[in-house]
């Protein structure tokens, strides 16, 4: 409706001065006055009709900022209001963010956020886009973050891991990258990554017997230490989704690895490598989709060093075993496969039935098909174009239902 309106004002606008100069014209009787009327042509021409300043500001919305912001996740310039995009299981996430992209002869721009949670979760961050340096192939960016999260939920490691052993860790982390991607080829980006994380943890503030009381210090490593990491490393990533926010054709294949080195204690050494396929399989004209995911992610400590808890592969919680809490399995290796049939209920909500499976494990050689935990359960998905801006999915597992409520799609790609 609202759309509409704007179509039809722009119409209006082009069509109005058209018709006017197809008014029959009264002669020029003199010198003067025909100097007169060509100028007011000029002018005219160097300055036509302007619609409402409303209309303008209701256009920029509309065209700029809000489809940008569903398109790219940054939103327009100026001050945002900015929801979500905090570690899972700290609760409802909301802020402020300001961003400019034209500074420097539009050469740098920048976004920088500020948000919390009603459990006193907290993220500050700042991106710089190094825009004189992008072309249609490459791109540079660099990215810094604190964040802080008062309860990490911990159950131990493994894939048996009892939920009777729940409790908790704070987990503070400072981290800075920079990224730099080359399309190598139409859908296929390649890059290279390095920077800093520097890590603090310690006891969480839930109601739980102390994480430290409840387990021994070789099964947290890392706990209660401020550790100071510098990491490196590379992506390949052929994306060919019709859409990166709500797909409904195409699929993507990826991969990370990334190596990280303790600083100070040289006891956290480890390389970590991610793998990531997507497909999207439509019918009746994309009015439903088969949706697949699986990913992997193996981490491999270096000889006499370990992964530390807050850096392990974790399963459970808002994005893949949706029926199990957050952060309910966690090991060296982990295991995921998703898949999800959607269909329109109407313009704006999809509907979807969905199977997880998953399980992480302490070696390589033990993923395989066996011993997979597994949830499902039917979702509800709020469209606005082609992104999905609210997800509520109903989930359950053998360890009983979960109301899953959020501001992001599920299979989000993990960089």
């Amino acid at each position: 409706m609202f759309r509409s309106a704007l179509i039809t004002l722009v119409l209006v606008a082009v069509a109005v001065p058209s018709l006017a100069q197809q008014q029959p014209a009264t002669g020029a009787t003199t010198r003067e006055e025909t100097i007169t009327a060509e100028r007011n042509d000029k002018v005219a021409e160097l300055w036509p009709e302007r619609t409402s300043p409303i209309v303008d500001r209701a256009n920029r919305l509309v065209e700029r900022g809000f489809r940008e912001g569903l398109d790219s996740g940054k939103g327009g310039n100026g001050a945002q209001i900015v929801v979500g995009g905090m570690r899972s299981g700290q609760g409802f996430t909301a802020g402020l963010g300001y961003r400019r992209s034209d500074l420097w002869a539009e050469r740098l721009g920048y976004r920088a956020t500020a948000r919390a949670t009603l459990q006193r979760a907290y993220l500050f961050d700042f991106n710089l886009d190094f825009q004189g340096l992008k072309t249609e192939r490459t791109a540079v960016r660099w990215y810094t973050k604190y964040e802080s999260s008062r309860d990490i939920d911990f159950y131990g490691l493994g894939n048996d891991s009892p939920k009777e052993s729940h409790t908790s860790f704070s987990y503070d982390d400072l981290t800075t990258d920079v990224d730099a991607a080359y399309q190598a080829l139409r859908h296929l980006e390649v890059g290279f990554t390095t920077g800093y994380l520097h890590a603090d943890s310690s006891r969480g503030h839930d109601d739980f017997t102390p994480i430290d009381e409840l387990f021994p210090p070789d099964q947290i490593p890392g706990f209660n230490e401020d550790t100071q990491f510098t990491r490196i490393g590379a992506f390949v990533d052929f994306d060919y989704r019709d859409s990166k926010t709500g797909p409904r054709s195409g699929g993507v294949l990826g991969m990370r690895y990334r190596e990280y080195w303790d600083i100070d204690r040289r006891t956290f050494a480890f390389r970590q490598t991610e793998y990531e396929f997507q497909q999207y399989i439509p019918y009746f004209n994309k009015g439903r989709v088969i949706a697949i995911r699986a990913a992997v992610v193996l981490t491999f400590p270096k000889e006499g060093n370990e992964v530390p808890i807050y850096l392990q592969p974790v399963l459970g919680g808002n994005d893949d075993l949706r029926g199990f809490g957050g952060y309910r399995f966690r090991d060296n290796h982990s295991a995921y496969v998703g898949v999800e049939h959607r269909w329109q209920a109407s313009s704006i909500l999809e509907m979807s039935a969905f199977l997880d499976a998953g399980k992480v494990v302490p070696l390589k050689r033990n993923i395989d098909p066996s011993r997979m935990n597994y949830s499902g359960g039917i979702g509800f998905r709020v469209r606005v174009r082609s992104a999905i801006v609210s997800r509520t999915d109903f989930a359950v597992s053998r360890e009983g239902f979960r109301i899953v409520w959020t501001f992001s799609d599920i299979f989000k790609t993990r960089w």
